[in-house]
């Protein structure tokens, strides 16, 4: 009874130990397995914390060089930009200064010579700027060298102001008067001259403006003007006494002769040379003169006039000139004279009255 007691106290102490065992055998493991766990969910929080940070820096960086790029990128822009305005301005300014250049290259002198005899111009330039000028075209016509001895030049002129376009100059307005405006191409070795509107009320009698003019003022050929022959005969001829002496006897032996034959001669030669020294001092008619001086310029425009004016020291002094209409005058218009010519009466000379008046 007593083994009996003693054997199940020993197995209840031996299951009862077996169960403690296994208490605290099972709360170490739960322990371990609670530490073992909450270092992997530390660990892994870490890790996470760690991935993060690691994605939170990446997205830094790809920002920070985000910014940079489109700072270097703006940078370069405006690198670009200033370039492309400081290339274009270059080429601008070098452009402008190419075109001064060129203009600055053309050089229009201060005179220019249309050297053709009997229908001379001279073109003076002055006042010159960058874009302008003034000048004075003054052109003279001739028919020959014996007009020019009788005076008979007819002249014409044109002023104004031009304006320059590389190298061509053209007048900036028509002259208020004539109408008259002109264009001047300068081929560096001469000037090309050519009217743009009708120029012939500015111009006398065949004078015009157009032409090729040489550089530089090339004076008009002086015309020799040949001398009448002298007479060689000597009306103060003394001969000597013997000479005299022999000539009178000579005159003498034929006076006898011939004295009624020279008698009737002397009479008819009186009578013929007073006939003639009558006619001769009878003066012209203003009609008969007019017509001389419309013969003498063969006017080509129908509308041209020649009529008497005045008298000048006993010549009749002649206006030769057509009307120009003009708007902007309500009567008939004005005059455009294109010379005033004179006409002695009794030698029938026909001449320039204003060239002779200088």
């Amino acid at each position: 009874m007593k083994k009996a007691l003693l054997l199940l106290t020993i197995i209840m102490l031996v299951s009862l130990g077996a169960l403690t065992g296994c208490s605290l055998f099972g709360g170490k493991d739960t322990n371990t397995s609670t530490q073992a766990s909450n270092e992997g969910a530390t660990k892994k929080e870490v890790e996470t914390e760690e991935k993060e940070k690691e994605a939170k820096d990446k997205e830094s960086e790809e920002l920070k060089n985000t910014a940079e790029s489109k700072t270097e990128s703006s940078s370069e822009d405006k690198e670009v930009n200033s370039n492309s305005n400081n290339s274009s301005k270059t080429s601008e300014s070098s452009s402008d200064s190419n075109s001064d250049g060129q203009e600055n290259q053309v050089d229009w002198g201060s005179a220019w010579t249309r050297d053709i005899q009997f229908d001379h111009a001279l073109l003076e330039i002055t006042q010159k700027s960058s874009n302008t000028f003034s000048f004075k075209l003054h052109a003279t016509n001739a028919m020959d060298a014996e007009a020019v001895k009788r005076g008979a030049v007819n002249v014409g002129e044109v002023t104004g102001t031009a304006k320059v376009d590389g190298d061509v100059a053209t007048q900036t307005v028509p002259d208020p008067d004539t109408g008259c405006q002109i264009k001047m191409t300068n081929y560096a070795g001469y000037v090309q001259v050519e009217t743009v509107t009708d120029c012939s009320g500015a111009a006398g009698m065949r004078v015009h403006f157009d032409g090729k003019y040489k550089k530089g003022n090339i004076p008009e050929p002086e015309i020799t003007i040949e001398d009448e022959p002298e007479d060689n005969t000597n009306d103060n001829f003394e001969p000597s006494e013997d000479e005299a002496q022999n000539n009178n006897d000579q005159t003498t032996e034929g006076d006898s002769q011939s004295g009624v034959e020279s008698n009737t001669a002397d009479q008819s030669e009186d009578s013929g040379e007073s006939e003639t020294s009558e006619n001769s001092a009878q003066p012209i008619t203003k009609d008969e003169a007019r017509q001389l001086v419309v013969n003498y310029l063969h006017p080509d425009n129908p509308e041209s006039i020649i009529e008497y004016d005045h008298d000048d020291n006993g010549d009749y002094i002649f206006h030769y000139y057509i009307v120009v209409d003009d708007p902007n005058i309500e009567d008939d218009g004005h005059t455009a004279t294109f010379g005033w010519y004179g006409v002695n009466p009794n030698t029938k000379e026909i001449y320039d009255y204003m060239a002779a008046m200088d």
